[in-house]
């Protein structure tokens, strides 16, 4: 019989960054850790089945900034907030460089933290998540059509109106459906838990700090002084080793524009495709997941470089 939850992971709140964040930790406090980043819309469950397996770790997930049972101010979800609270959340928990597993947002805010931060983390390892400069010249530049499949990011540039939407019952079905649609094979998303993350997002309050990712990333992409910043942010180097672990039926974004993001990360990056997975890697086939984290973070499995 499976253990309760309550056995297998640790709850507990963190200060960091100014305020209080839910993470959730398994495993042997003395094993190497790893710290994973959730993407919109979900939480730190989206790692469960992913943390589960992978007992020879200490694994860390925290609901980030916003998010359901994380605090949620006002402000703070410009990128070099998010990616300091990462900053934050590593020495609040007192770990000695984890390996950084992202998804999705939290992809976009690994690549940041990377650049600012690699000293901090010994891997990085971003699930389907092109790396953000190379993304946003994607969308300029019309390549591979990253334009329109970018096209959903504007609606949630609409004040109040997608969290008020979202959080109704039907909006909550639409935005399951939305997730269902990302999938690389028919019932492979494990609806179960899509559906728990889902649940969280009960009133307009509880989805506007995810929203607000994609609002200040708007205004940093379109105000010169946020747009400089990030620049120069990207001058710097990633320096420890990164790979790029990519569902390859993920038709929101390129695969062919991703395998550039070596180019803007300013290191190598190991690319690993994944047939007939959608975008959504961490719920719908955990266990390949699981076997990349394995192969990349073991130095002696690890193959070539391949882009």
């Amino acid at each position: 019989m499976d253990r309760p939850e309550s056995e297998r992971f640790e709850h507990m709140r963190i200060a960091a960054n100014g305020i209080h964040f839910h993470v959730a930790a398994a495993g042997n406090k003395n094993a190497p850790p790893i710290l994973f980043l959730h993407g919109f819309p979900e939480g730190w469950m989206s790692w469960r089945a992913v943390m589960e397996e992978l007992h020879e770790y200490r694994v860390y997930a925290p609901d980030l900034r916003g998010y359901p049972e994380t605090e949620r101010p006002a402000g703070g979800y410009d990128v070099f907030t998010l990616t300091d609270d990462i900053k934050s959340l590593i020495e609040g928990l007192e770990l000695s460089r984890p390996a950084l597993v992202a998804h999705d947002w939290g992809g976009a805010l690994g690549w940041i933290f990377a650049h600012r931060y690699s000293g901090l983390i010994s891997s990085l390892v971003v699930v389907n998540c092109t790396h953000p400069k190379t993304l946003t010249r994607a969308v300029l530049e019309f390549e591979d059509f990253q334009t329109f499949r970018s096209f959903y990011a504007l609606i949630l540039q609409l004040p109040a109106i997608p969290e008020l939407v979202f959080t109704t019952p039907i909006g909550r079905k639409l935005l399951e459906f939305s997730c269902l649609m990302l999938e690389g094979r028919l019932n492979k998303i494990n609806r179960a838990a899509l559906q728990e993350l889902l649940s969280r997002f009960r009133e307009p309050i509880d989805l506007r700090g995810p929203i607000n990712y994609y609002r200040q990333l708007f205004l940093s992409l379109i105000s010169p002084v946020r747009r400089a910043q990030l620049d120069a942010v990207y001058q710097h180097p990633i320096t420890v080793p990164a790979t790029l672990v990519w569902g390859d039926k993920d038709w929101v974004l390129s695969e062919s524009v991703a395998k550039h993001s070596y180019q803007d990360a300013g290191c190598p990056v190991e690319f690993r495709s994944l047939p007939e997975v959608g975008h959504f890697v961490e719920l719908e086939t955990p266990e390949l997941l699981v076997a990349e984290i394995r192969r990349t973070l073991n130095p002696v499995a690890r193959e070539p470089h391949r882009s």
